[in-house]
């Protein structure tokens, strides 16, 4: 039996030794990181398995409890049901060296070693972008990704977003990719997220596995997963508040407390936002609220409790067609000519139908952590997520979607044949009910309800399992395969009212009972020469439910039945390298090819001009994608990310109301060609002055399946200084940081976003709503304070 006194050293040592073979990624320490990547470079065979090995002995003597090394910063939160967590071992760490990672893995509730899965495409932004520009949106931040591609939607933070293709279609919320925070699932059990509940200012990074990975996240992973990583209590060490405040009478208030001890870490986080827009009828104001508590209960057991809540009370303009945007893009949009009938309105001004959203957003969890053995964890994982909406547009609709969502995974560390085996198996259940109403919006520019056009009731129930193996079959050689397997239940009752003379109702009712089963595995290969270079191969799968309103939104549009979609399933073949050039020049390259059948995708009805979802049978998506990021001299970083997509239909007909279109070889509408992003940033340690410039370029692509009318291409430039002081020998102010930004510092005229179009000829779509004008210059500062 070891001494206390033993362990205490031995403990010490890992500490030292893990300390020594952390990536320190920050700009300030990147040289002296890579100059003893040679020497890392030549033990890691050996060093894996003395980790390995430290780590059963470790939990065989009950696991003495590890602090952080002084200074440290504990490494951030990552989810445990998604399974994508940080690295930290040299091998991952020196091949992904962008993302602030330090000392080891560690689960979302605890430092136990964890490893993120192998073969995936991976990428994360840097705790610096979010230090240097507190931004508004999301989008600022994860522009500089590759294949993630952000476009306003509906609401201040709400943004459309694609990855690789996947999710391009909608135009608003985030469709076709899985979304989590802090290891809780973001998506509901309808396949819906909405960016609106991530404030910006809370997040220490996001983290996005991109690809098809049903198999590791489940339905709707058809594009991949994201994952937001709020700042622990440790990382805040105190009280911070955050004041900004800039164009288009933007300003922001907002407040993070903090503080770990022994066992216990904690954060909460809160802001008010509120904004007149670029846009007219595009004012709002939103509250968020994010709660976090880890809870040590032994040295076993570890207790994960999150809330978050969000409100939001937004004007939402109209899209503009195109003779609308030349003339005056900031218009609300709409033609002004307002045509009421008994069945609905015709009218699309967004001032006439005072159009509006005022959502509520609610997740409340617990994650719950136990190491059964020195090799295996079980996690439990539990939450119950509620949205509350009112959206006043041509009809008002009033939702309620409450949602539970519960989850269990094994994970264990062993051998086969002598050689390192990762196994993992988990299941999953979730019900989702959805309750609502639509009305006519009589366009009287207040949002006054009219008659009940529909009212419906649907139940969502998802049940299944996944298995996952990584196996080491022979030095720096991993194969991983995985396989996950879902039935989803989908119960609708839907009454459907409409008008006469007089107006006396004709009620239709429907109702559909479906059932859904979907397969997704995965296989891939890894090979690490070093451990400052990747090269991997990965086929993968993913599928997507039709959503509840795609099934309750009828083929003319209206409130109706949608009862004939499918499950849209695509299959992604990808080839990646990613390592160090040289010592200060990293890079990822990554090629792909998706195949996609029965995709769901958004359909306008020729007669009444309004959208409804339908399946195209086969298209596919290729592509190429580019990080590179290289830091010649201390403080100075140039970092790009350019993504190039070929998506086409294979096999698809158009069909309209006096003919059928073949659509083989069109370009699939609503996806970028070739985006780039570029910056240049330089920060002085011994001064805190800091400052970057940054470009994005987004190429022009079609808006409609005809391919004859497309969204012009655009150069946005943007510029940041910044200073910050730190203040320790005063016991009030910790530390002080201050930003000046200005956006579009050309003041370029752009569409921000478009949507898919019906019309065949160019004159037909010219004439369609289609764009989201983007913001001029605008010019932001604030100030973010350390206090006691």
């Amino acid at each position: 039996m070891w001494a206390r006194q033993d362990l205490f050293r031995l403990h010490a040592f890992v500490g030292c030794a893990l300390l020594v073979a952390a990536p320190v990624t920050s700009a300030t320490s990147f040289a002296q990181e890579e100059s003893a990547a040679g020497a890392v470079v030549e033990k890691s065979a050996r060093e894996r398995d003395l980790r390995d090995q430290l780590q059963k002995i470790l939990h065989e003597l009950e696991e003495i409890q590890q602090q952080p090394a002084e200074g440290a910063v504990v490494s951030p939160v990552t989810p445990v049901q998604p399974a994508a967590e940080v690295s930290g071992s040299p091998a991952a760490a020196a091949a992904e060296p962008i993302p602030q990672y330090e000392l080891s893995d560690v689960s979302i509730v605890s430092n136990r070693i964890q490893r993120r899965p192998e073969g995936i495409t991976l990428s994360s932004t840097e705790q610096s972008e979010t230090d240097s520009q507190p931004t508004r949106t999301m989008k600022e931040s994860m522009e500089s990704l590759p294949g993630v591609v952000m476009r306003q939607a509906n609401g201040p933070r709400d943004f459309s977003m694609m990855i690789r293709g996947q999710g391009a279609k909608t135009a608003f919320a985030v469709r076709d990719i899985k979304m989590y925070e802090d290891g809780f699932i973001q998506t509901q059990s309808d396949g819906l997220s909405r960016l609106d509940i991530h404030d910006p200012w809370f997040m220490r990074s996001v983290e996005v596995t991109r690809g098809a990975s049903s198999s590791l996240y489940d339905n709707y992973a058809l594009g991949g997963m994201v994952h937001f990583r709020t700042r622990r209590g440790s990382d805040i060490n105190g009280f911070e508040t955050f004041l900004s405040g800039g164009s288009y009478g933007y300003h922001k208030q907002a407040f993070a407390i903090g503080k770990q001890y022994e066992n216990l870490d904690i954060s909460l986080f809160a802001s008010n936002v509120a904004e007149d827009g670029y846009i007219r009828n595009s004012n709002y104001s939103t509250q968020t609220i994010n709660l976090n508590m880890r809870f040590k209960i032994d040295d076993k057991q570890n207790f994960y409790f999150k809330a978050i809540t969000n409100f939001l009370d937004a004007r939402v303009p109209t899209r503009l067609t195109q003779s609308q945007f030349h003339t005056d893009d900031r218009q609300a949009g709409g033609t002004g000519a307002c045509v009421f009938n008994n069945q609905s309105s015709g009218c699309n001004h967004s001032e006439r139908l005072a159009q509006r959203r005022l959502d509520r957003r609610t997740i409340v969890g617990g994650i719950y952590e136990r190491q059964i053995d020195a090799n295996t964890v079980l996690t439990i994982e539990g939450d119950y997520d509620v949205k509350d909406i009112n959206q006043t547009f041509t009809t008002i609709s009033d939702n309620i979607n409450p949602n539970f969502k519960s989850y269990a995974d094994l994970r264990h560390d062993g051998r086969l044949f002598d050689r390192p085996l990762r196994s993992y198996v988990g299941f999953f259940a979730n019900n989702m009910e959805q309750e609502g109403n639509s009305f006519q919006n009589l366009a009287d520019g207040f949002g006054t309800r009219g008659l009940l056009l529909q009212n419906s009731r649907a139940t969502i129930r998802n049940i299944g399992g996944r298995v996952r193996e990584e196996l080491e079959v022979i030095p720096k050689w991993t194969l991983a395969g995985g396989l996950g397997m879902e039935q989803s239940l989908l119960s609708i009752q839907a009454a459907n009212h409409s008008y006469g003379v007089g107006n006396v109702a004709s009620t239709s009712r429907t109702g559909a009972e479906r059932s859904f089963w979907n397969w997704a595995p995965e296989m891939s290969l890894s090979w690490r020469p070093s451990d400052a270079t990747r090269h991997w191969v990965r086929a993968s799968t993913g599928y997507g439910i039709p959503q509840l309103s795609q099934l309750t939104t009828g083929i003319d549009g209206n409130p109706g039945t949608n009862f004939n979609l499918k499950p849209q399933k695509n299959v992604n073949f990808e080839i990646g390298t990613e390592g160090k050039i040289t010592k200060t020049f990293f890079m990822q390259l990554v090629g792909f090819w998706t195949f996609y059948r029965d995709e769901i995708i958004s359909v306008t009805n020729q007669s009444t001009q309004r959208a409804f979802s339908s399946n195209a049978d086969s298209s596919e998506y290729r592509g190429v994608e580019v990080f590179y990021d290289w830091r010649p001299l201390s403080g100075l970083r140039l970092s790009g990310a350019y993504t190039h997509i070929d998506a086409r239909y294979i096999n698809f007909n158009d069909v309209t109301a006096t003919s059928t279109l073949v659509r083989d070889g069109k370009k699939v509408p609503n996806v970028p060609t070739d985006v780039l992003n570029s910056k240049i940033a330089y920060d002085h340690e011994a001064t805190g002055w800091g400052a970057w410039v940054e470009g994005s370029y987004y190429n022009s692509y079609f808006l409609n399946n005809s391919n004859t009318f497309g969204i012009p291409s655009y150069v946005i430039a943007n510029v940041n200084v910044h200073k910050n002081f730190e203040l320790s020998n005063n016991k009030w102010f910790r530390f002080a940081k201050f930003y000046l930004e200005v956006d579009n510092i050309a003041d370029k005229k752009y569409a921000a976003s478009g949507q898919v179009l019906s019309g065949e000829t160019y004159g037909q779509a010219a004439n369609q709503a289609a764009f989201f004008a983007g913001y001029g210059r605008a010019i932001y500062g604030g100030v973010t304070l350390g206090l006691f």
